[in-house]
């Protein structure tokens, strides 16, 4: 595989203009004689497996199939990059869900203007495929990618294959995401896309090192030259700065679990500060008195900060847990704030 070979992220709110920048830059990247693969999501997840919204907490449901999805989609991103790096087939990462493989190979050939039926073996991309990545190409990968997380799954592959890595946030205000949203032939339902609105995080370098071939771009109506230029740039700075294996694995695996564990304590941290919230206003709603709601926060406040420490130092209430079912563990602590924030509205 060529060592300058480009991962390349576009995040943002649905309808926030990211399959509209990835045809520009497709068009740009051809003028340039640059290959250019295009993974959307949404070309291959189906729209069932989308998260529906939560009544009681506002936020999209992680315990639907999407996530599920995500993740086979990543294996599948692997095994692509695995087949072009003449990896032994033995060695190939395993591809549990074949309709999703096919959907993902369908996605390449229909970007390269290829038939979708060039090829009937789930194992085997076609030698043109193949021949341009070996070119330098650039692979982008179309999706909301709200959580760092998220991303840095995708910069660790990267990093694993000596590519390029780069990440380009697209900014949209809220209400044009909506009105973009509820145009298009299957709209998801506003609710989702204002609860992910309360989640996104754009990258922050400062935070996070690993984002800093980054950018945010803002879009409103069209996509602007010099921002297409500027992304440009981006590439050429990613091709330049492929990334590198860590040759102390231990100390690697140390970093990636304390930046798992500081994106799982923020993620619970906003989930439980909605919790509190609602039982705030349930309160009031319900007139109690000043001294009453102010001991109330003070209570909330400690128990909230409570849990997150314990999130912090590796366990939940004294049970340990596994930092790869992230979203499984935020759930399970705002589940169990829940049910001792109820314990306290109850006793007073």
């Amino acid at each position: 595989m060529h060592p300058s070979a480009i991962l390349c992220l576009l995040s943002g709110l649905p309808a926030a203009g990211k399959s509209t920048l990835a045809r520009c830059l497709v068009s740009a990247l051809r003028s340039r004689s640059w290959p250019c693969f295009v993974i959307s999501y949404d070309d291959i997840i189906l729209k069932e497996a989308f998260p529906s919204v939560n009544d009681e907490t506002g936020s999209p449901d992680e315990k639907s199939s999407w996530k599920l999805h995500r993740q086979k989609v990543l294996l599948c991103l692997e095994r692509f990059l695995q087949i072009l790096n003449n990896t032994p087939h033995a060695l190939y990462s395993p591809i549990e869900d074949d309709v999703i493989w096919m959907r993902f190979i369908c996605c390449l050939k229909h970007k390269d203007g290829q038939s979708l039926s060039a090829s009937n073996n789930s194992e085997i991309l076609p030698d043109s495929l193949c021949m341009q990545f070996l070119r330098a190409p650039l692979v982008v990968l179309d999706d909301n990618f709200y959580y760092p997380s998220m991303r840095y799954e995708v910069f660790q592959l990267a990093r694993k294959y000596c590519l390029g890595f780069c990440h380009v946030h697209l900014d949209c205000p809220l209400e044009l995401c909506l009105r973009r949203n509820r145009h298009r032939a299957t709209p998801l339902p506003d609710d989702v896309i204002i609860a992910m609105s309360n989640r996104i995080e754009p990258p922050n370098p400062n935070k996070n090192s690993w984002e800093k071939n980054s950018l945010a771009v803002t879009t409103m109506d069209f996509i602007k030259d010099k921002d297409i230029n500027t992304i440009m740039a981006l590439f050429e700075n990613a091709m330049n700065n492929p990334l590198l294996p860590h040759e102390d694995d231990a100390g690697q695996k140390e970093a990636d679990r304390i930046c798992c564990a500081s994106s799982l304590v923020h993620q619970t941290d906003r989930a439980l500060r909605h919790v509190v919230s609602q039982a705030m206003k349930t309160a009031k709603d319900n007139q109690a008195s000043s001294r009453n709601l102010r001991s109330l926060a003070e209570q909330l406040h400690k128990l909230k900060e409570s849990l997150l420490d314990d999130l912090r130092h590796g366990h939940l209430r004294g049970r340990g847990f596994n930092l790869r079912s992230m979203d499984e563990v935020v759930i399970e602590a705002t589940e169990l704030f829940e049910r001792e924030t109820m314990n306290i509205v109850s006793s007073d």
